[in-house]
């Protein structure tokens, strides 16, 4: 099992590592090409997309994956109950869509929402897939099914915003990548649908599932939130630049997290009970180590990353990036506690931790239309670490993970992390280079202070260089 927990984990790994790196390629040649204004209005197409997307799976895919012994009838009766949710959500989207465009006051949303609810449908009918694949921990067929999608979808983006479509290009990329996923899983996977639906499973899929949806829900409202509230009471340009940013912050911190996420869920499952605290500790450390490195960089080098990838137009985004990285050092960690609760099957406390943590949202939002964009920004920081600090604290009432243990642990990553915006900043106020040296300057002192931060802490890092070794090995 820990093998292929580790093949599984490099896999994965690889598949948002090799997406986030096309999509980077393509974002950057996208926003050299277009307006920050047009990615300002994908992004309020982006908050229902996603929203509906999390009504299509319904929490039915890790119902799926957290029951041992699945059967096609159960596969196949979550298929059709999938796919009835997303012609649902398509009709639903296309009918909301003046009225959205209305409230937002961007008369172009109706057709660009139409257009892109299209995808709706496609995800659905290659869910149950890609379940399958994660479920039996094959994370290779899904790289290769997401790096042609990826690949394609991206090309055709990029031709057609050299060809003056604007915003249709960015709409036309969700649409057709969806389209190749459904037909790359349907030629490599052997699996079709049976036309049966069992009521039994399905009340057995949604009495697991359903606590499992209202948390993605509401998380789900929680990342898509800020999207709402800036293309609302700010612009769609200042929108444009907090997308571009959070963009990069979720390459990094967020996809990080999800690859960990979605193999140690299918990992820790099928594991007995008493191994299960000793593993998560393991795959929460390497997010933790992983992550504050990589939000390191981006704090760091900020300036550069912006001026050098996107041009000067995207200046404003600079302070942007600074300020959201910052959260990125904590909701991976979120994230992945998460993730053990619903392992555990401690759905409840769950649930709980994403109502408490999500329902702190409203006074930030209140404070930050009144008082501006940076005060918001800075808000959203202050609210991630409310939630991993919430979140700690519910697993350890759920398991004997102590929270003081997990909260030491953390600290000593975040020593390094200041340590290393202290020098860097040091180093850049007293020598005046240009943008190119300062990112080669500024990433190699990451490097070497990380370096010596393990050496210093090298103990504490021993679960993270056993997975590592392994994983090298492999």
């Amino acid at each position: 099992m820990k093998s292929k927990t580790i093949n599984g984990l490099f896999w994965s790994f690889s598949d948002n590592l090799l997406q986030q790196l096309i999509n980077f390629i393509v974002g950057i040649i996208l926003a050299r090409l277009l307006l920050p204004e047009e990615f300002g209005l994908l992004g309020i197409i982006t908050i229902f997309i996603s929203l509906s997307n999390v009504f299509v799976d319904g929490g039915f895919s890790d119902a799926l994956i957290n029951k041992k012994d699945a059967t096609q009838e159960d596969y196949s009766t979550i298929f059709w109950i999938n796919m009835a949710i997303g012609v649902f959500c398509f009709g639903l989207l296309s009918l909301l869509a003046p009225f959205i465009a209305v409230f937002f006051h961007q008369e172009k949303l109706v057709e660009l929402i139409r257009i892109t609810a299209l995808s709706l449908i496609f995800f659905s009918l290659s869910s149950i897939q890609r379940t399958m694949h994660v479920k039996k921990i094959d994370f290779k067929t899904i790289t290769l099914v997401s790096l042609i999608s990826v690949l394609i979808s991206g090309a055709i983006s990029i031709y057609m915003a050299f060809s003056g479509f604007g915003i249709l290009s960015l709409v036309y990329r969700i649409v057709i990548g969806q389209i190749l996923t459904v037909l790359l899983f349907y030629i490599i996977s052997p699996w079709r649908p049976l036309f049966v639906f069992n009521t039994k499973s399905f009340q057995e899929m949604f009495g697991y599932g359903i606590n499992l949806f209202f948390s993605k829900l509401l998380n789900t409202l929680y990342n898509n939130f800020y999207y709402f509230i800036i293309g609302k009471w700010f612009s769609p340009i200042v929108l444009g630049y907090y997308t571009r940013a959070d963009s990069f912050k979720n390459i990094t911190s967020i996809n990080i997290s999800n690859t960990i996420t979605r193999v140690s869920f299918a990992s820790l499952s099928a594991m007995e009970k008493e191994k299960q605290l000793i593993s998560f500790k393991e795959f929460l450390l390497g997010t933790i180590f992983i992550t504050t490195f990589l939000m390191a960089i981006l704090f760091c080098c900020a300036d550069s990353i912006i001026i050098i990838l996107l041009g000067d137009k995207w200046f404003p985004t600079i302070e942007y990036l600074k300020i959201i990285s910052l959260s990125g050092l904590f909701l991976p960690a979120y994230f992945m506690n998460l993730n053990f609760l619903a392992v555990i099957r401690k759905t409840k406390y769950y649930l709980t931790s994403e109502l408490i943590t999500k329902i702190a949202i409203i006074p930030i939002t209140i404070l930050g239309i009144i008082y501006g964009i940076k005060v918001l920004l800075w808000l959203i920081v202050l609210h991630s670490v409310f939630s991993y600090l919430f979140i700690s604290y519910q697993v350890q009432r759920a398991s004997n993970y102590r929270m003081l243990s997990q909260l030491m642990m953390f600290c000593r990553l975040l020593i390094i992390f200041i340590s290393t915006a202290i020098i860097v900043n040091l180093v850049q106020t007293v020598y005046e280079l240009n943008v190119y040296i300062n990112m080669l300057l500024g990433t190699g002192i990451v490097f070497l202070v990380f370096f010596l931060g393990y050496i210093v802490f090298k103990k504490d890092f021993a679960y993270l260089m056993i997975i590592l070794k392994d994983n090298f090995k492999r």
